[in-house]
């Protein structure tokens, strides 16, 4: 159960507007540029000896008396618990305070950054140049710093000249007039363009893990016949890239396949007048047409109106429509001359061009992010704007039929019935994405789905009827065509049925007059579609595909384990109690997974996975969560066409036996007015945030700077609100997240390409580093990924790279070239990785390999288990099944090497040793001496299997047996000698009886030999 407990105040918390600014930064990049600090003594003026002595600074012309001065005071500081006041109350007198000079190098340039609040008119800061004897060496460097009553921080850049040797940091106060200044945070850094020292971290070779979410979807799918008359069904099944398919309708035999380049979705695809096949994606704007006589696809050219292609339909004189986004624009081809015509935007402001239908002279076109439809004259170019009950509301038009006189609009999971001559509302139908073609059979009829129920619509009588005695039909997913085909084969042939096709490209048959009902599977691959969410937990990479999807990867065995074709587009991944939790689109839904338990995935209620939380209240996409406290903390973006997101408080209840009874849930929406939530951590009992001006697609943001906010959970309220300031970039931040605390207790941030490092008391940014160009010309739907190694170190998506960062030096490795958006960790260290549906893996490098026998000394025929083992750099053991392991032995003669075992084959002594080639690295244990020995009783084994297999006569074999009898029985009595005088006695007869014929096979008999030969010398060794 579900207990949703709605808040629709804002927080009734105290908005603390703050600029957050650098403490105790260290070396900073700018571009191509690094900044390395120097030693600057007092720089925070937290020091003091007196009010007229500041350590490390030296002043001129501050005399009390005559109204100057320059003092350490807590009055105001920027951070720490001081700052410099400087008071020039004099008309005739400068003030100055200097630094203690500073060692620099001739032409090297450097940086002097301090914080300044210019209480009245203004101070100007210098670096000055000086040379061994003290004079000063021109150009010096200088900024004026006159921004009131705020912080501000001020930047000087300066090239020692050829004759310097030091440096001394100024700020200035003129004689002519009063000023007054507060400084702080002073800061003298060496820039630098030489490369960054590269963080000494290394992996190997990246291993390709296969397609991780592989399903066949398709979002659109059409009907049509070949010259030969046989019906096809043309399908786009999702990929990277989308694969296109032509197969028989009515086996599912594959009849063509072609990739198209570029795109990874299809939404849109039509029947032209000429029978062909018309067909565009959502990437490239590229028009394909199939010609099924000839099974070729070719392309037609790029439409004029916009990359995204939505909807196509055909009208009977020979053009294609197109449906595009974000610009609601439509395009026309003429199939006749082959000329593209762009017909401009159908509502100038909306984004999306939807949903098409088509008539002699008309093209009706669905509207969003506003829904609206729009009436275009194909003759004179008038638009015409047609009610429907949520015109101008948030929503989009995504289909419209036009039959019989009447205008059928799809507005979500309603179905508008508008009479084409009034366009008045004839009805309002609940129904599921497409409707049928009228029935041959009763032309007034027209079929649809909802859920797995088929239903009629009458348009005599204006009324819907659930079809009686008719199949379930494929109930997860929405149809995306219906059409009527007369069959040629089987036992229907000849008769006219409806035909459609779900998103899993299951297909159906039905025929009206007797409910007859056939399904069948076209015979397409399932494709990789790319994957849009990944984490790991425990032993396992939960990895959700987009649209649709989601696999389960077993990081120990390496091998996919689990795939749901049907699974909601995953947003955010994250854990909650013990359970995988995922975040899905669209309405912001929440599903729990419980790794202990066997899956049972239920779309609407209980299962494993199972839906626990619908958020609501105008939210769509999850991309963010974090567990605190007994809770689980989601950060969200709102629905298309919507500004501000939500932060929800999700806890369950649980009763006295511990039986979790309920959930309950607070949403906190529009925490930050007109801004999603980009980015959630917890700690001490206080969630911190950062969010994104951006909100659903089809809106355009209010704001134009990111906040960061800290909510208190016990209070439920937000207590902070700000705009952190971050050394190196460009303006103010226009996105915030992820967030993390790492082991040093700061709140770590990624914007775009810049890390930094908070401190979450005081909000005051510790350290920051812009590691890439931070220009926000990425995916504004997905956050910047923080994942905390073993080895300390954090890894991340920062610049969508992927990067692991030194938290102590800010030094940075990107691991690969490329764009890369998702990231986990595995158990051992290894990173994981995506790039479009594929996932790799980066391995840690194999530091060392041992080798062990199962015992090192053993008889000829006995085995000994080889086990190697192998450590990675970080310690973990290595996994050397996907490695190539040799074993070699330097005497073959002695021991054999089969199935993992060493097996004797004659006395003596050798080394076992193995080569192990672990991804692109290559290592040798150390060497292992073995020694295969001889025994009496091995002895009487070779005896008692020669004579068992007929190899050894048996009067040859009874005075052999006799003569080991003996020395057996002198071995045991500890009379060594007479042992060894009847091992040489049958030494002497195996001698004797080989000459005969038939008497000893000759491998037995060099068995004994060498074995008894082994037996004498060891004995007399002894």
């Amino acid at each position: 159960m579900v207990i949703r407990r709605k808040w629709f105040m804002l927080v009734l918390a105290v908005l603390v507007a703050v600029g957050i600014f650098p403490l105790g930064t260290v070396a900073t990049s700018a571009g191509d540029a690094r900044y390395i600090p120097m030693e600057v003594q007092n720089s925070g003026f937290e020091e003091s000896a007196g009010s007229s002595s500041i350590p490390g600074w030296r002043t001129f012309s501050a005399d009390a008396a005559k109204g100057t001065s320059v003092v350490a005071t807590d009055t105001l500081h920027k951070s720490g618990s001081q700052s410099a006041m400087m008071t020039d109350g004099s008309t005739t007198l400068p003030l100055g305070l200097i630094s203690n000079p500073i060692p620099v190098v001739a032409g090297e340039t450097y940086r002097l950054t301090a914080e300044i609040l210019v209480a009245q008119s203004s101070v100007r800061a210098y670096i000055k140049f000086f040379n061994d004897a003290g004079k000063e060496q021109l150009p010096n460097a200088t900024a004026l710093a006159n921004t009131l009553n705020q912080w501000s921080l001020l930047e000087v850049e300066g090239s020692v000249p050829a004759t310097a040797t030091k440096a001394e940091i100024w700020f200035y106060m003129g004689a002519s007039g009063m000023s007054k200044s507060y400084i702080d945070d002073v800061s003298l850094s060496l820039k630098t363009l030489e490369p960054e020292p590269e963080l000494p971290v290394s992996f190997g070779e990246p291993i390709d893990l296969g397609d991780a979410v592989k399903i066949p979807l398709s979002q659109s799918a059409v009907y049509g016949k070949n010259a030969s008359g046989e019906n096809e069904q043309y399908i786009a099944v999702v990929g990277s890239p989308a694969v296109f398919y032509a197969v028989n309708a009515e086996t599912g035999e594959q009849r063509f396949k072609q990739q198209l380049p570029g795109s990874d979705v299809v939404w849109a695809m039509t029947i032209g007048s000429d029978g062909n096949v018309y067909v565009s994606g959502t990437t490239n704007g590229i028009l394909y047409r199939y010609l099924p006589d000839e099974r070729r696809l070719e392309s037609l050219g790029v439409n004029p109106s916009d990359k995204f292609v939505w909807d196509l339909k055909a009208s009977y004189d020979g053009k294609i429509y197109g449906a595009t986004y974000p610009n609601s624009k439509v395009f026309e081809y003429d199939i006749a001359t082959a000329v593209f015509k762009d017909l401009g935007s159908m509502k100038p402001g909306q984004q999306y061009a939807r949903g098409l239908g088509v008539t002699d002279d008309y093209v009706y076109v669905g509207i969003g992010t506003k829904a609206y439809v729009v009436r275009y004259d194909r003759r004179t170019g008038e638009k015409k704007d047609i009610a429907i009950p949520t015109q101008g509301e948030s929503g989009t038009i995504s289909e419209i039929q036009v039959y019989r006189g009447k205008l059928f609009v799809n507005a979500g999971s309603k179905l508008y019935v508008i009479d084409v001559a009034t366009e008045q509302l004839l009805n309002t139908i609940t129904y599921q994405s497409k409707i049928s073609e009228p029935s041959p059979y009763q032309p007034n009829l027209i079929y649809y789905k909802l859920a797995d129920t088929l239903y009629t619509y009458n348009m005599d009588t204006n009324e819907t009827d659930k079809v009686e005695g008719a199949p379930p039909l494929p109930g997860d997913t929405a149809v995306k065509n219906h059409a009527w085909m007369t069959l040629t084969q089987g036992e229907k042939v000849g008769r006219t049925v409806l035909v459609g096709m779900a998103a899993f490209t299951d297909s159906f048959f039905f025929d009206p007059t007797d409910n007859w009902y056939r399904l069948i599977y076209p015979k397409v691959e399932s494709q990789g579609v790319a994957v849009n969410a990944m984490e790991a937990y425990g032993d396992q990479l939960f990895l959700g595909g987009y649209q649709r999807g989601l696999s389960i990867f077993d990081l120990k065995t390496q091998q996919y384990t689990y795939t749901n074709k049907g699974f909601h587009q995953s947003e955010g991944i994250g854990s909650y109690g013990g359970k995988v939790i995922f975040g899905t689109y669209s309405g912001a839904k929440m599903y729990a997974y419980d790794p202990g338990q066997p899956l049972d995935y239920s779309e609407y209620g209980a299962g494993n996975p199972g839906l626990v939380l619908d958020i609501e209240e105008d939210q769509d996409r999850p991309f963010t969560m974090t567990e605190g406290e007994g809770k689980l903390f989601i950060g969200t973006f709102p629905s298309y066409g919507k500004l501000g997101g939500a932060l929800t408080i999700m806890e369950k209840v649980s009763g006295d036996d511990g039986t979790v009874t309920s959930t309950v849930y607070d949403v906190y929406r529009d925490i930050v007015p007109n801004q999603s939530i980009f980015g959630l951590a917890y700690k001490d009992g206080k969630v911190y945030g950062g969010t994104s001006p951006v909100g659903g697609l089809g809106i355009t943001p209010t704001e134009t700077v990111a906040k960061m906010f800290v909510f208190d959970v016990a209070r439920r309220e937000k207590i902070a609100e700000f705009t952190p300031v971050i050394p190196g970039l460009d303006g103010p931040p226009k996105l915030i997240g992820e967030l993390t605390f790492g082991p040093d207790g700061l709140l770590w941030g990624a914007v775009d390409g810049t890390i930094f490092a908070m401190n979450p008391d005081t909000y005051e940014i510790v350290k920051s580093k812009v590691v890439y160009p931070t220009i926000y010309n990425s995916s504004k739907y997905r956050p910047f990924y923080l994942k905390w190694g073993q080895d300390g170190l954090l890894y991340t998506t920062l610049g969508r790279k992927l990067t692991v960062v030194d938290p102590a030096t800010l030094q940075t490795k990107q691991l690969i070239e490329g764009t890369v958006n998702l990231l986990a960790l595995g158990g051992d260290g290894s990173v994981y990785y995506t790039l479009g549906a594929k996932l790799y893996r980066l391995p840690v490098p194999l530091k060392e390999v041992t080798l062990e026998v199962g015992s090192n000394e053993f008889t000829r025929g006995e085995d000994s288990l080889i086990t190697v083992k192998g450590v990675l750099a970080n310690g973990h053991e290595a996994r050397l099944s996907e490695s190539e392991v040799q074993i070699t032995v330097t005497d073959p003669a002695v021991a054999d090497v089969r199935d993992g075992a060493l097996i004797g084959k004659n006395p003596g002594i050798a080394e076992v040793q193995a080569t192990v080639s672990f991804h692109g690295v290559t290592l040798k244990t150390v060497p292992v001496t073995i020694r295969v020995v001889s025994s009496m009783e091995s002895v009487r084994g070779l005896l008692e299997e020669g004579k068992a297999e007929g190899n050894i006569m048996t009067s040859v074999f009874m005075q052999l047996s006799n003569a080991l009898a003996q020395a057996e029985h002198q071995r045991d009595k500890g009379d060594a000698s007479k042992s060894i005088k009847h091992l040489q006695d049958m030494l002497k007869h195996l001698e004797h009886v080989r000459v005969k014929d038939g008497a000893i096979e000759t491998g037995i008999y060099e068995n004994l030999k060498t074995d008894i030969a082994w037996l004498i010398s060891h004995m007399i060794s002894m």
